[in-house]
């Protein structure tokens, strides 16, 4: 059974600081609900910034040790990752609070007004980024819930991977990591790409069929993805419009393509776009945008008009900064297929000497699952000339076992060739990657979940 939003109006996030969390808690506080949370990096004193721009908008913060919880409170809206026995999760079962997950609340929302929602293994926060852009520009006003900040969106008064609009157009990611993509009942639904991650295949290819049979106006799908393919769509509703570059049954299909170091232009149908988004994997992701546009009514030519003026989403190929003819670049990619996507976009640098690749695993449990798949990725996707550093795996607190490390990594692709280093302490990183790179290198700096890893760019650009 669905949730219900009536008489839910005082709400706690436990973790109000993850991407997902803060945006929902953002766009339901500027729709008058009394929001409050806690959050661990809050306690430690990190990204006080972002926290002070929650606290602006009327969202009251507390310590992550049960205090925040009381019996006035409606709700205590957890995310999957909070586990039974922290403070906050505890208190509420004391006092017999209710506790919500936050992808049944977020759900019930986007269900009950006109969801654009976007799926898929990768992708996601960019294609709904700018989505939620354009229909921006074009005063079209959606309300947008993002699992990143569209840089266009970081002088709001939110902080960016959030936005209360007017209109009852619901741009949202859709994850399948928590099998909540079952539950949407999107108006437009978008499926970017299937592959294996956080689940094997024989388990997401249901979940994304549900999905996909739920869409109501339109269904968008990837011509291009043979797992895309396999969905038994005979029960779809909505109208289906394929995208793709390859596949001649793509409706929107690019054409012309050419790649520069951050940027792309191609044609779709009568349109030339020019994307400030670089790689071929950005290019499905602009022709999925594109797709979603038109279904809320948008001008293709109105589409191409803005595209330009997208600045990217944070930590998406987003360039850090330049010394001493080195670039630096912060970039999300943390399993095999995106970091194999944002690799490959190097291919169109035609004056680059080599790159520098420092990949933070994200967690235990990831870095057991897509070993073999790292391994294989970083040995086909390097040459002889790049250089890895593998940093200990991010550990984010909690009950995991802490069973694997980097270091394995690092000596599995040394036995295939790749240039590796491992590194306990991140920071005794950026001496070596100050000594070795020069003019012509790229660093690139891929790792999710951790926000410092932005710093730790910053850091190396201080080295340099």
């Amino acid at each position: 059974m669905e949730l219900e939003l009536k008489g839910l109006r005082k709400l706690f996030f436990s973790g109000i600081g993850g991407s997902g969390m803060s945006a929902l808690a953002q766009v339901l506080a500027g729709r008058g609900f009394e929001i409050s949370g806690s959050d661990r990096k809050h306690d430690r004193g990190e990204s006080s910034g972002f926290f002070s721009r929650l606290e602006a908008q009327g969202i009251t913060l507390s310590a992550q040790d049960g205090s925040g919880v009381h019996r006035r409170l409606d709700a205590v809206v957890v995310s999957s990752a909070v586990e039974p026995d922290t403070p906050d999760y505890r208190r509420a079962v004391e006092l017999g609070v209710r506790l919500i997950l936050r992808a049944e609340l977020l759900t019930a929302l986007v269900n009950s007004h006109r969801g654009f929602c976007f799926s898929g293994t990768s992708g996601k926060s960019t294609a709904t980024a700018l989505c939620a852009y354009v229909l921006t520009e074009l005063g079209l006003s959606p309300n947008f819930i993002g699992g990143a900040a569209p840089v266009n969106f970081l002088d709001r008064p939110t902080t960016g991977n959030a936005l209360g609009g007017t209109s009852d157009i619901y741009c949202v990611e859709s994850c399948e990591s928590d099998g909540s993509i079952v539950a949407y009942r999107p108006a437009v639904g978008v499926i970017l790409n299937i592959e294996r991650d956080h689940h094997e295949l024989e388990k997401l290819l249901p979940m994304f069929e549900t999905f996909a049979n739920a869409a109501t106006e339109r269904l968008v799908l990837n011509a291009d993805c043979p797992n895309t393919a396999r969905l038994d769509l005979s029960n779809s509703r909505a109208k289906k419009i394929l995208f793709g570059i390859e596949s001649p049954e793509a409706q929107l299909r690019a054409a012309g393509i050419e790649l520069q170091p951050m940027r792309a232009s191609f044609t779709a149908g009568p349109l030339r776009l020019e994307s400030p988004l670089p790689g071929m994997y950005n290019i499905y992701n602009v022709l999925a945008a594109l797709a979603a546009c038109e279904a809320a009514g948008v001008a293709g030519e109105d589409f191409a008009r803005l595209l330009p003026g997208f600045r990217g989403v944070v930590r998406r190929f987003q360039l850090a900064g330049e010394k001493r003819g080195v670039t630096v670049i912060d970039d999300f990619a943390h399993n095999p297929a995106k970091i194999e996507a944002v690799l490959s976009a190097f291919d169109s640098w035609k004056a680059l000497r080599r790159r520098i690749v420092v990949f933070q695993p994200h967690g235990y449990g990831p870095t057991r699952f897509y070993f073999d798949q790292l391994v294989d990725t970083f040995a086909a996707s390097l040459t002889g000339s790049d250089l890895l550093i593998l940093p200990e795996i991010y550990y984010a607190g909690g009950t995991a076992a802490r069973d694997i490390s980097s270091r394995q990594v690092t000596e599995a692709v040394k036995s295939r060739g790749v240039n590796a280093v491992y590194f306990e302490n991140r920071a005794e990183a950026v001496p070596l990657i100050a000594q070795e790179a020069g003019r012509g290198d790229v660093v690139l700096v891929l790792g999710a979940r951790d926000d410092s890893l932005s710093d730790f760019c910053r850091e190396v650009l201080e080295a340099l």
